[in-house]
């Protein structure tokens, strides 16, 4: 069945997926280590944290997952990596059983959302009394600022430990791979949020608003100067997985529910 996305007619919600998930496994070679086993291509950042390594399926669903997750733990086992995967429950409906049979355990559950751009307003100025700043790979101390108010944001720290992601968003900014921008007051970054790109295709991601500034506005004002950015780059598909309590957000800038996304790791054992 086909459905409509934004007023216009779009693919089936099954086939969107698939060209997302391909999409994710391009984004994920950006300055990893690829490797392609027989049922998940796995993709390694050698000097970052372990959730900075991921796999994903290459296979739609396979009657038994049971050799190929055994085969993806030994890879991430010989590069001193904790296991991680990412991708959607409707295109591989038993993996998830196998994967907690496996000694898995399920990370991270939520909607996976899509905006078709084509038409989206033309970028203009923030409707919010805020600097609006995009991201330049070139400006290094902004990046650094950058991801240590996301990590605070998310309830992290705001130290080195924040900059693990720092190489791959300096390249993808000077190769066109990222969008990013963030808003600024008196010197102070209050809201952020990037736009990753492959095959064609983008992920709003890591969108994040300073504690003290939230419920004003600024990741709307935000998302939506920079989805039309994008647009105007010429690009027609964005999608998401949303966190939690940020679906209405997404909602009001026009994006829809197509799927869910899972992530699953090894799971720690009980003391």
């Amino acid at each position: 069945m086909r459905v409509r996305l934004k007023g216009r007619l779009r693919l089936p919600d099954g086939h969107m997926l698939r060209k997302i998930e391909e999409s994710l496994r391009v984004v994920s070679r950006h300055e990893r280590e690829v490797l392609r086993l027989v049922a998940f291509e796995v993709f390694i950042m050698p000097d970052g944290p372990d959730e900075l390594s991921l796999a994903v399926p290459l296979w739609p669903d396979a009657d038994d997952w049971t050799p190929h997750i055994a085969a993806l733990a030994e890879a991430f086992a010989a590069r001193g990596k904790q296991p991680r995967l990412e991708f959607f429950q409707e295109l591989h409906p038993r993996l998830p059983a196998a994967l907690e049979a496996a000694g898995f355990a399920c990370e991270m559950r939520a909607p996976v959302m899509a905006l078709s751009v084509d038409g989206y307003p033309v970028p203009g100025e923030s409707q919010v009394d805020v600097g609006y700043h995009r991201l330049d790979g070139e400006d290094e101390p902004l990046l650094r600022r950058y991801l240590q108010r996301q990590s605070v944001a998310f309830g992290g720290a705001e130290d080195e430990s924040a900059l693990g992601w720092l190489p791959t968003l300096r390249s993808g900014l000077n190769g066109g791979t990222v969008l990013g921008a963030a808003l600024e007051r008196e010197g102070q970054l209050l809201a952020g949020a990037v736009i990753q790109i492959g095959g064609g295709i983008g992920e709003l991601a890591g969108v994040w608003t300073d504690p003290a500034w939230r419920q004003q506005g600024l990741a709307f004002a935000l998302c939506r100067r920079l989805l039309g950015e994008y647009a105007s780059e010429g690009y027609s598909l964005c999608w998401l997985s949303a966190a939690e309590g940020a679906q209405r957000l997404y909602e009001k800038l026009g994006f829809e529910r197509i799927g869910t996304q899972l992530n699953y790791g090894r799971a720690v054992p009980s003391r």
